[in-house]
């Protein structure tokens, strides 16, 4: 079949969860497909400026088109996006109790549709020619990566109803909350990461809910570190690893606040490592060493070795960066509130979840004083991403939606 492959913006130097699925899905499928990924010559996700030459290109063997962006971030999108948040921020929006997430939804739901439009379209980036490509039709199957911006959103109503699927990436976020992405993704196949994007699905649009089923993800499994090797390592130089985008929207303000209390708790806590692309300014503080961007051999070394992975990002679809921590053997400590890394840990029983400062300290605490548990954390973490997420069960989910 003539597969389209459509993602906001894409190439080998980018850094995020729905460009790395995309790039995935895409290179499994042309396999035995004829593949082109559809996207946009931007590269930065703020204001989404032309970066890349737009036309036809071939990224890892498969075929790329990229389009220019018209219009990126209007300018007045921050002031809608605050209106939308209604004064809290994102970290907060996680725990708010449910009668209050309840009266959000009821306040979201009642936005008149041009309003909730103008937030999706305000966001960027728009790409006029991206969207008539995928309207002249020819392709036999459109697969649409996050349904968070206008190439996914206007593509779904260019496309053919019946050829359409979409990994939504969907998270607990308040943009989540807009009834127009519900019916737009009403027009699709829902293709999700975790059983959590599924039930999220149900419970965010109750009323016509889009169909949805798990299909997962694939990662390649690291190097095992040895126990003994990583009893070495963590004895004289034990670090928590941070790996992900170095942002507030992933929860960093929080993680560095949990942090401090865990070194005010002890004397001896270790260090914080974080890599990462950063994208925002960052204190000098005792006891964090701010790596940047890295290889990804560097990163799996690191992983490897690490007392632990933390994450204290309130809103995640996947999180492929603890399954390759898992995969490493590496326990993960992440944010209770997040429904999807919770999943991790409870059915790969592979890490766990704390709300707060002191329950960080406490978790890191417990891992430092009990070998035993880290050790088997890390093995069952292990065991969980091979049975679960590995590559090649995966491809073969991927390649069955296609041939059905």
């Amino acid at each position: 079949m003539r597969v389209a492959v459509v993602v906001q913006r894409y190439g080998a130097d980018l850094l995020g969860g729905a460009e790395t699925h995309a790039a995935l899905m895409a290179g499994i499928l042309a396999r035995e497909h004829d593949v082109e990924v559809l996207t946009t010559t931007a590269a930065d996700y703020h204001e989404w400026k032309n970066h890349y030459p737009a036309g036809a290109s071939v990224i890892d063997g498969v075929a790329v088109h990229r389009f220019p962006v018209a219009r990126g971030r209007a300018p007045a999108w921050g002031a809608m996006n605050r209106l939308l948040h209604d004064g809290f921020e994102s970290s907060a929006f996680a725990r708010l109790p449910a009668e209050s997430r309840a009266a959000f939804a009821r306040r979201v739901r009642a936005w008149p549709d041009a309003l909730q439009e103008e937030f999706v379209h305000g966001q960027g980036p728009i790409a006029p020619g991206l969207i008539a490509r995928l309207a002249s039709g020819g392709d036999d199957r459109v697969l649409f990566v996050t349904y968070l911006y206008p190439t996914t959103y206007d593509g779904l109503a260019a496309v053919a109803p019946g050829r359409a699927l979409v990994v939504p990436t969907l998270h607990d976020e308040p943009p989540a909350y807009l009834p127009v992405y519900g019916r737009r993704l009403a027009r699709a196949q829902l293709l999700c990461s975790t059983d959590a994007e599924v039930e999220l699905v149900a419970r965010l649009y109750p009323h016509a809910p889009p169909r949805a089923r798990r299909i997962g993800y694939g990662i390649p499994l690291p190097r095992f570190v040895s126990r003994a090797e990583r009893g070495e390592r963590a004895r004289s130089d034990p670090y928590l690893l941070y790996a992900g985008r170095i942002d507030t929207h992933k929860g960093i303000p929080d993680l560095l606040a949990w942090y401090a209390v865990l070194r005010a708790s002890s004397r001896s806590a270790p260090r914080l490592v974080l890599i990462g692309e950063p994208a925002m300014p960052l204190p000098r503080t005792p006891g964090i060493d701010v790596r940047g961007v890295v290889s990804d051999r560097d990163k799996l070394e690191l992983m490897g070795h690490a007392l632990a992975l933390v994450h204290a990002s309130p809103y995640e679809s996947l999180g492929i960066v603890l399954l390759e921590a898992m995969a490493s053997g590496t326990p993960i400590v992440v944010r209770a509130e997040c429904e999807v890394m919770v999943e991790h840990c409870r059915r790969g029983g592979s890490g766990l979840w704390v709300r707060d400062g002191a329950e960080f300290a406490a978790a890191v605490a417990r891992l430092e004083a009990d070998p035993g548990l880290w050790v088997r954390l890390g093995e069952s973490g292990r065991s969980y991403v091979e049975r679960e997420y590995g590559i090649e069960g995966y491809a073969r989910r991927l390649l069955r939606e296609f041939a059905s």
